[in-house]
């Protein structure tokens, strides 16, 4: 009976730590309602993801040095920062 209690609050606590940290809330939850205490551990032991673009960008890698940049989300090019390539971008 317990189970059916602490399994759901379990979920919903690592949910809530795995969105604080960019990773998925879906997945945590699943791992949380399945092996309530482990799926808390685990989501507190999870690092950090990629955090989103500011609003009105979108994130793109540098094909030639991988770099991590933000582009306004209708520029159909950019320089990268890093390598100072120039890149054709798709339309988002």
């Amino acid at each position: 009976m317990s189970w059916i209690i602490i399994g759901p609050i379990c979920a919903i606590i690592a949910c809530t730590i795995a969105g604080r940290k960019n990773r998925s809330g879906g997945g945590f939850f699943l791992l949380g309602l399945l092996f309530p205490i482990i799926g808390v551990i685990v989501a507190i032991l999870a690092s950090p993801g990629t955090p989103l673009p500011p609003l009105g960008m979108r994130a793109v890698v540098c094909p030639r040095c991988n770099a991590n940049q933000n582009v306004p989300a209708q520029q159909v090019s950019y320089e990268c920062w890093q390598c100072k390539l120039d890149v054709q971008l798709a339309k988002a």
